[in-house]
């Protein structure tokens, strides 16, 4: 390659890497090339010379080719990644707007499991003062008319939390026990036991959902199993948690229809803290719910603009390191291989002086082939030397390379040996006593 078109292959080398992204095509048309020029050598050159030749290619289009074409596709990857900023930045709005849309659900829902939870002890409560008959009729009555009231009062919640869904609200953190809401709703009436079975403390996702489940199945107990027994169990095996409230059914009047909207918000609570829920009546009557949860549930953090950005960061970093690294990683390797193969030629063209000395000039070439080395030097000194028609010249080494300033050159001719000469090999003229 002329060295005034290195300036010109370099900068076409980056703008391809700019405008071509895809790493198949441009190895390709690389590696083509290269064998090309391949054989092209081995067509013009000796096998020998020819190869140190082809290494010496490869190693300067690593540099001249590779490695600007590296550069010019990092440089579009880093264009890519800025264009692609802002879109970047509309899905992260778009995932916080999501975010924030499922919370106001889940707040909806603990307005409706917690409210809801109230009123049905309230209609509980007011059921048992209905039916006392110690009570005077009139106040009975007032009990019946207060027991409807908190159904119509239920009713009305759930109508009101589907318009929370979609509107802004807040809600207190509840820290409630299982135990006190049991103990609770076993004072306003209910029929409750429980069992629970859990030595360590829980996360609090976990453990606020397994509250909710068991809350929302009281409440559930309450308004459409009127008389019933219900047996709460919580128990912890093997790193999760397992709920399972049973109720044996109404044995009294049902009053209160179900919308299934609390079964709905508990089963995507206990989703996301990692778990599953079953609703279900009962074979031999009643109705069960079962939840199982991890202990340490719960979903991850979504990722944040920062966490993006350091990725995208990293992401570019390695990029560049690559672009770099690579050209001179191959480099090095294919420099250090090109050396080991002009070390093994240069030691493998060495005819030393004494031998050299004992050639004469008309000695048929198959006498002097017998003292002359298995290869002839590979990189000949550049003397302007033209040998005549029909003359055919070689070139040989006195020492290993690197160690002397001159070189033999032997020519034949019609099968004999018709010139022998001391040649300079470098910009120190030959020393005296290799002019003999």
């Amino acid at each position: 390659m002329q060295i005034a078109l290195i300036p010109a292959v370099s900068l076409l080398s980056y703008l391809a890497g700019r405008r071509e992204t895809q790493l198949k095509h441009f190895v390709l048309l690389c590696t083509l090339s290269l064998l090309g020029m391949f054989v092209l050598a081995l067509t013009q050159l000796l096998a020998s010379e020819a190869i140190l030749t082809w290494l010496i290619t490869l190693l300067s289009s690593l540099l001249v080719v590779v490695l600007p074409w590296l550069i010019g596709r990092y440089r579009a990857q880093q264009v890519l990644l800025a264009t692609a900023g802002w879109d970047r930045a509309e899905r992260l709005q778009l995932e916080i707007d999501q975010e924030r849309l499922r919370e106001r659900s889940r707040i909806a829902e603990d307005m409706h499991d917690s409210v809801g939870h109230e009123l049905s002890l309230i209609a509980l409560r007011a059921a048992a003062l209905e039916l006392d008959p110690s009570l005077p009729e009139q106040h009975r009555r007032a009990a019946g008319e207060l027991r409807e009231s908190a159904a119509t009062a239920t009713e009305r919640l759930g109508e009101i939390v589907g318009v929370l869904r979609d509107q802004e609200a807040s809600t207190r953190p509840h820290d409630e026990t299982v135990r006190a809401l049991v103990d609770r709703a076993a004072a306003s009436g209910l029929s409750v036991q429980l069992t629970e079975r859990v030595d360590d403390a829980l996360a609090p996702m976990v453990d606020r959902a397994v509250h909710r489940v068991v809350q929302e199945s009281l409440t559930n107990a309450s308004k459409h199993a009127p008389g019933a027994t219900v047996t709460v169990s919580i128990t912890k095996r093997n790193n999760h948690v397992y709920v399972d409230i049973n109720d044996t059914g109404a044995t009294k009047p049902v009053l209160a229809p179900s919308g299934g909207r609390g079964l709905d918000g508990l089963r995507e609570r206990v989703r996301l803290a990692g778990g599953s829920l079953s609703a279900a009546p009962r074979p031999d009557g009643g109705f069960q719910v079962t939840a199982t949860m991890p202990c340490a549930g719960g979903r991850p953090e979504p990722l944040t603009a920062a966490a993006e950005r350091a990725t995208v960061r990293r992401s570019a970093r390695r990029g560049l390191i690559t672009a770099i690294a690579a050209p001179v990683l191959l480099g090095g390797l294919i420099g250090a291989v090109a050396l080991g193969y002009y070390l093994l030629a240069g030691y493998s063209a060495i005819l030393r002086p004494a031998e050299y000395d004992r050639i004469s000039i008309g000695q048929p070439e198959e006498e002097v082939a017998k003292v002359l080395p298995r290869m002839q030097m590979i990189d000949a000194p550049a003397e302007g030397y033209t040998p005549p028609a029909g003359w055919s010249c070689h070139y040989y080494r006195p020492a290993p390379p690197f160690t002397s300033n001159y070189v033999y050159r032997l020519c034949f001719a019609n099968g004999a040996l018709v010139a022998k000469t001391v040649v300079q090999s470098g910009s120190v003229p030959p020393t005296p006593e290799g002019n003999r």
